[in-house]
Order: C-alpha cells, then sequence, then structure tokens
C-alpha cells in the first residue's frame, strides 16, 4: 500500500516494536531513581513507564514522514489511515504488554497499553496543534510527572496517568479520554497539521 510506504511504516514500525517488546522484556519491574520537586527528594518510578516513548516517537515519524503536494490535493483519506495506523499501534502495544506480563510476571508490563495508548492520543494532539515541533512533548510528559506530579513518595496525581499503578481506573480513563481527543485533533485540523508539518 502506497500510504505504508510513503509513511515508512512497513519499516521503521516493526523495528520499533521490537526495541519496544525487547527493553519490556529486559527492564520489567526495574526500579528508577529520579529526583522530585514536589516530594523533595529521589522518586521511584518503573522503568517500564518510559518503554511506550520508543513506540511513539516511531509512530510520530511515521506519521510526519508525508507526501505533502499529494496528500495536501488528493482524495485518499490519508488522515483516516493515519488514525488506522495509531491505533492499531496501540493495540498491539496492549498485546505486547499483555503477553510480557503473563511470561515475566512483570506487573508493570500491564501498564504498557494503557501507557502508550496516553502516549499516542498526545504525539496525535501536539503534532495536530504544532507538527513536528511537538516532537518533544510526548517524550517530556513522564519527566514534567515524576518532577512535579507527585504528592507524596509513590502516590502520584492522577493527571500524571503513566505513573499509576496497573488497572487505576482513573488512569485508563485519562489515557481512553487523551487518545480520543488526539484522534479528534488529527482528523478535524488536517490543513494545519499538513501546513506546520511541512
Amino acid at each position: 500500500m502506497w500510504w505504508l510506504r510513503a509513511r515508512r511504516a512497513h519499516t521503521r514500525l516493526p523495528l520499533g516494536f521490537l526495541m519496544f517488546a525487547l527493553l519490556a522484556a529486559i527492564v520489567q519491574d526495574t526500579p528508577l531513581f529520579l529526583p522530585s520537586i514536589w516530594s523533595g527528594g529521589s522518586e521511584i518510578v518503573q522503568a517500564a513507564t518510559l518503554v511506550p516513548l520508543v513506540l511513539t516517537s516511531v509512530l510520530f515519524d511515521c506519521l510526519h514522514t508525508r507526501l505533502d503536494a499529494a496528500e495536501n490535493t488528493g482524495i485518499r483519506p490519508v488522515r483516516f489511515f493515519d488514525v488506522l495506523l495509531s491505533l492499531g499501534v496501540v493495540a498491539l502495544a496492549c498485546a505486547v504488554g499483555e503477553v510480557i506480563a503473563m511470561v515475566t510476571g512483570a506487573a508493570s508490563a500491564e501498564t504498557l497499553g494503557r501507557n502508550t495508548a496516553f502516549l499516542a492520543g498526545l504525539t496525535l494532539l501536539c503534532g495536530a496543534l504544532f507538527g513536528r515541533s511537538a516532537v518533544l512533548v510526548p517524550a517530556l510528559w513522564p519527566l514534567l510527572g515524576v518532577l512535579f506530579g507527585m504528592r507524596a513518595p509513590g502516590d502520584a496525581y492522577p493527571w500524571t496517568v503513566l505513573l499509576e499503578p496497573p488497572g487505576t481506573w482513573y488512569a485508563t480513563t485519562g489515557a481512553v479520554l487523551m487518545l480520543t481527543v488526539g484522534v479528534g485533533a488529527h482528523l478535524l485540523s488536517p490543513t494545519r497539521f499538513a501546513r506546520r508539518a511541512a
């Protein structure tokens, strides 16, 4: 399909998924000690929290690999294809996370799908609003969460989403909401996206 080749998804995404799965299998429940401003010390964060950044960075790169002239003047539903690609990435990340959780017993692997959904939604939203210049926003979200999102050691504010433990209903709701908003922004602002991506 011409669109997958234009996005270079057929070469980049398989490598991104391979890295995603390998990192998730390697780090499992490994803790990271990161500084936190609000808690006044270092905060223990699961290394798996950062693993979805690999996949969403590759997705962002694919979505911004464009054939501008053809996409801006063509009648094919390219934005819809982009959304399908993003949703497929999220669905596969959920499946990979669950398989890794079953095989290794790592509880943090259960958050991989939820966190990928949140970061993919943030990627779509920021891409629609700011184009290529928004590449760092999804990458900075976990850092912002650790620096400013801890009200007490081990107790993250709900807005951080990524730092919440597996099975937290409001984190899952936040991830689904962010993905929905990102999809809507991507579909409803095609000219702005195209203009700023160039």
